[in-house]
């Protein structure tokens, strides 16, 4: 299938006060990820010091320019970088926020303005896709209605025509914890988003948490489906848990009511009929990015990178020929 473009996501990398990823550090993972055939990455967009790749301006700091980042990525055997992942509801000290919400109109200009700052370095470095978490979680927003879907909406057009003028796209990733909980809810979602500029950007992992059946779910949207985050989801949120306050930390880092160990987990080790999918995705003709992630991934962390690209080398490809 030679549509598809492969790449790596930088996500396991959680910036923080307390545990974060060294520039050094980052560095040598970066070659690992070209070691084990991955030539391309997804950024993560960030905040402050402690995340040395995250914002334009701590590349420029350690790097000099959008240019000589890009030089240095080739240097460690990356070519390309293929989408920066946005989330405005995370704080951020740049922009003087604790979280932006794309439910309130209040909101817009401050999502579109800091939206504006990584989708610039992005096209300097030749990307393609800003990928964006459309709404804040469940627990934070409550139940959807009709005015706050219209709102997310508008939301999202302005940051697509932002980006549209820079030569990207926009995609929507939806994740398990998302206030949008279902198809019916993506389907008036996209009715209102402009289509020339804004797609959706399909989390395989997240979404088979969040109770979809991925590959039904593509089939009804795939016309909409601009990117793909490839990871195995290891359970499913039987109990809701999705509701719970804080559920970033109660449901997935501390696993929930049952105690999940870990709810995401290499390709081939779960939940996520692979193989299905992308015989799907080759029926209907999909032509773009397919970033494999190792989120909350085992340590080391080149471990779930390595099984990742054995599962990719060995299943997919074959199927893909």
């Amino acid at each position: 299938m030679n549509q598809i473009k492969w790449g790596y996501g930088v996500n396991q990398w959680k910036a923080g006060f307390t545990s974060f990823a060294r520039l050094e550090e980052i560095e040598r993972a970066l070659k690992v990820t070209a070691a084990c055939g991955f030539d391309a990455v997804e950024l993560n967009a960030g905040s402050g010091r402690w995340d040395p790749i995250g914002r334009p301006e701590n590349i420029a700091i350690n790097y000099g320019s959008a240019t000589h980042f890009r030089l240095k990525l080739k240097d460690l055997g990356i070519n390309r970088v293929s989408s920066t992942f946005f989330d405005p509801t995370v704080m951020s000290f740049e922009e003087l926020h604790f979280g932006l919400m794309s439910t309130q109109p209040a909101d817009h200009a401050r999502i579109v303005a800091q939206a504006k700052v990584h989708a610039e370095m992005l096209a300097e470095l030749g990307g393609e896709l800003l990928v964006v978490r459309p709404f804040p979680s469940f627990w934070k927003e409550g139940a959807l209605n009709a005015e706050r879907l219209a709102a997310a909406a508008d939301c999202w057009n302005q940051v697509g025509a932002m980006a549209a003028a820079l030569g990207l796209k926009t995609a929507l990733h939806v994740d398990a914890l998302s206030a949008l909980r279902t198809a019916d809810e993506l389907e008036q979602l996209m009715q209102l988003c402009d289509p020339v500029n804004v797609g959706l950007a399909f989390d395989t992992a997240e979404l088979t948490i969040a109770g979809h059946d991925v590959v039904a779910l593509y089939r009804r949207f795939h016309q909409r489906v601009l990117h793909f985050h490839f990871k195995d989801a290891l359970a499913v949120d039987t109990l809701g848990e999705y509701k719970l306050q804080n559920a970033e930390r109660a449901m997935i880092a501390a696993g929930g009511e049952r105690e999940i160990p870990r709810w995401f987990g290499e390709m081939g080790t779960g939940l996520v009929d692979f193989p299905a999918l992308l015989a799907a995705m080759q029926e209907h003709g999909y032509a773009g990015w397919v970033i494999v992630e190792s989120d909350k991934g085992p340590e080391p962390i080149a471990t779930g990178m390595m099984l990742n690209s054995w599962y990719k080398q060995n299943v997919l490809d074959r199927i893909a020929r």
